[in-house]
């Protein structure tokens, strides 16, 4: 191993990580498996990424045609997204359209809703079925008593999860800003079930008042699917909140390359994180949900899932065309994390080196102002 290779790789997962955390070493063995996992690592495209887009025209055809386009592996859709084009408002013969455009071009497509009520899960399954999707993504949204909610979500969880069984599909809780990852790593450890995981959000944990980088240690056994992003913590009186950065960004106070790694990292034989959507969201805010002076059983409160806020300085067409540019920044960023792991893996593992990742270009970064105040 060189000084130089294992020095440039601490200094890479040290970004945004914290100072009391344990760093990965760079010896020999963990590099072998690094350039193994970062061979095709399974970037997917996510409707979220172009949540003005979709409400001004574009439609989830557009959103595989720009995966393909950008020699990305999936989609990553949720059911709602297109406006009167969402898949949920399809007729048979639009997502036999939609299904044979993905089995054209290759495009893997998981689907997402925002809930776990069974009626809003039978109508994924059935949008599922048509478009031959087996990966779906959900989150609850009870209210109550931190306890009775746990249980709520368990017994929702429980029916989804004899769904999949019979349907042969399998599910990915999301931490979506209520639960922490100890909570959600309980139920799915009483579910028991290989076909009902988690996902893991870069940024969601913040608002359970929770540091994402330890959140994902602890869900580690379970994630399957993962929302990348750029964001940052804002300090309210009740706990964090979060707002969404273009990633990579100066703004960016996320632990990116830390988490990409260590995701990568999963699974003793095989990767076991399946899809890494790539969820640019921009201008998204979130306020705190848990905080540190809570009660032992704390009342989790419902609320709507949280928006994009419009750029009123901006015209739509501008909007527009800045949510598209980050989300090709986006790419080219993680693309460039990519191949500094596997240039820094090389220099320790030579030998176990394969294809070399095509060249990456990066575009100037697009003008970026907050839509809600200095950072934190």
């Amino acid at each position: 191993m060189t000084e130089t290779a294992e020095i440039r790789f601490r200094e890479l997962i040290r970004v945004e990580a914290g100072a009391a955390t344990a760093l990965p070493t760079l010896t020999a063995a963990h590099a072998k498996t690094l350039l193994a996992r970062t061979e095709a690592v399974p970037f997917f495209a996510h409707s979220y990424t172009f949540y003005h887009n979709m409400i001004h025209g574009m439609t989830p055809a557009d959103l595989v045609r720009f995966a393909y386009e950008n020699d990305l592996h999936g989609v990553c859709l949720h059911i709602s997204d297109g406006e009167a084009a969402a898949v949920r408002k399809m007729d048979g013969k639009a997502r036999e359209g939609l299904r044979r455009l993905l089995e054209e071009l290759g495009i893997a497509l998981h689907l997402e809703i925002s809930s776990t009520d069974k009626a809003e899960v039978e109508t994924a399954i059935a949008c599922a079925q048509a478009l031959g999707v087996r990966n779906l993504r959900v989150y609850a949204r009870h209210e109550g008593p931190l306890s009775k909610v746990v249980e709520a979500v368990y017994a929702d969880l429980a029916y989804i999860c004899e769904r999949a069984n019979q349907l042969d599909l399998h599910v990915d809780y999301e931490q979506h800003e209520d639960l922490r990852a100890a909570e959600i790593a309980s139920i799915l450890a009483r579910i028991g079930d290989p076909r009902m995981n988690a996902l893991f959000d870069y940024s969601n944990s913040l608002n359970a008042y929770e540091e994402p980088l330890a959140a994902l240690h602890i869900l580690a056994p379970f994630i399957r699917q993962v929302h990348v992003k750029g964001a940052r913590k804002t300090i309210e009186p009740n706990g964090w909140g979060q707002i969404g950065v273009p990633q990579g960004s100066p703004e960016d106070e996320l632990p990116g390359a830390r988490m990409l790694h260590d995701l990568l990292m999963l699974g003793a034989k095989t990767p076991q994180v399946i899809a890494f959507a790539l969820e640019q969201e921009v201008d998204y805010y979130a306020p705190a949900f848990r905080g540190p002076r809570e009660p032992a059983d704390p009342m989790i409160q419902y609320r709507e899932p949280s928006e994009t806020p419009v750029d009123r300085s901006k015209s739509t067409a501008r909007l527009l065309s800045d949510e598209r540019r980050w989300a090709i920044q986006q790419i080219a960023w993680n693309r460039g994390l990519v191949a500094q792991f596997r240039e820094l893996a090389a220099q320790v593992a030579p030998a176990q080196r394969g294809g070399d990742l095509p060249a990456v270009t990066h575009l100037p970064p697009a003008p970026y102002r907050h839509l809600n105040g200095a950072r934190a």
